[in-house]
């Protein structure tokens, strides 16, 4: 392999390989990545068997062949080369001589034949998307995501087609078991998608996906068996989707919340940075007192000490006094844009719902604490 590339080219695609290839794994190709030099390209690829990125640049190939070498380093070393054009050439027993100007590295490599195999889904049915809205949508939803490696059919976000409604829509869920979060937007394109049940993308692929999606106003969608493709220009991550069924979130979902409270977004996160202060892992929780005019929230933490605040609010209900961790509350408001919120509530035991007037079709579930 010999070849000659643009260094802004090949560092804007290995900036996208690395946080797919593995940092630490039993199998160290994982933390390489491909290259492949063949009809005037060089395609890169990085993979951790659950999520995979191919991208593909323009470059002056002399000579095809593939070859992986540690991606983190190649990518360091291409962050700081001082000139426009990058020399590549794999030498004897797997070396590879990386070059710019008087620069010049030479890092040990592994075989093409050791990566795992990447498959091709070049006959699958493309469906286009505005890049921004599926953003918005995973953005709203991931951060609800379980990280409980026990909880596998939580630890993604689930799609599903919403094909009773005119247009048809497309809905994402995610909860943790303690919160979940909701959007559904009207997109007539989703009736192409080749799926019918509801699926389960993996929290990687869709953290990656978030990143790629910043790149562009048109995404390409595609699902095939088992797996969801997404390309952007040159740009394709793959992923394997999760098997697992989803729950029937429908039955944490309060109806009939008569207990309404608005208040404004942004002195509410602001509080509750304050509040949450003097929390810790052991002491998280923080008390609200709900009244007409004014919410008072207390945080008590026997080890440190206790903090007080009150927001004047908009409130239809009964006094009342409930329980919450202000993390979930602060990453919901965290990617809302609504001036005001509502938190609708049924009682003291009951979650709650946050909505706002702004976040169309989205809202979030908190269920509430014992302190």
């Amino acid at each position: 392999m010999e070849l000659s590339i643009q260094r802004d080219d090949l560092l804007r695609g290995l900036q996208k390989s690395q946080s797919v290839a593995e940092r630490r794994s039993s199998m160290p190709v994982l933390s390489n990545v491909l290259l492949e030099a063949k009809d005037q390209q060089l395609h890169l690829t990085a993979t951790n068997l659950e999520v995979s990125f191919t991208g593909s640049h323009q470059a002056d190939v002399a000579k095809e062949g593939a070859i992986t070498i540690q991606a983190r380093k190649f990518y360091e070393i291409v962050k700081e080369l001082p000139f426009p054009e990058i020399r590549i050439i794999e030498k004897e027993n797997q070396w590879v001589n990386i070059s710019s100007g008087a620069t010049e590295y030479n890092l040990v490599g592994l075989p093409a034949d050791d990566f795992p195999q990447i498959a091709q889904y070049e006959d699958v049915e493309w469906v286009e998307m505005e890049a921004p809205t599926l953003k918005e949508m995973i953005d709203k939803t991931i951060f609800a995501v379980s990280t409980e490696e026990t909880r596998y059919n939580l630890s993604g976000i689930y799609f599903e087609k919403l094909e009773t409604e005119d247009p048809v829509g497309l809905k994402l869920v995610a909860t943790d078991g303690h919160r979940l979060s909701l959007i559904q937007k009207p997109l007539p394109e989703v009736a192409k998608f080749a799926f019918e049940k509801g699926i389960i993308i993996p929290r990687k692929g869709m953290q990656e996906l978030s990143r790629l999606l910043e790149e562009g106003e048109q995404v390409e969608v595609a699902f095939h068996e088992n797996t969801a493709i997404f390309r952007i220009e040159e740009s394709t991550l793959i992923m394997r989707l999760i098997d697992g069924e989803f729950p029937d979130y429908n039955t944490v979902i309060p109806k009939d919340c008569k207990r309404v409270l608005e208040v404004d977004r942004s002195r509410f996160m602001e509080m509750l940075r304050r509040m949450s202060i003097i929390s810790t892992d052991r002491y998280r929780g923080i008390r609200c007192k709900i009244r007409p005019e004014n919410m008072e929230i207390i945080s008590n933490n026997p080890e440190i000490g206790d903090a007080r605040e009150e927001i004047p609010v908009t409130y239809q209900g009964e006094e009342m006094t409930i329980a919450f961790n202000p993390r979930y509350f602060m990453e919901t408001l965290g990617v809302m844009k609504s001036k005001v919120i509502s938190a609708r509530m049924i009682d003291e035991s009951s979650a709650c719902i946050i909505s706002g007037e702004e976040d169309e079709g989205f809202f979030s579930v908190v269920m509430p604490m014992r302190l």
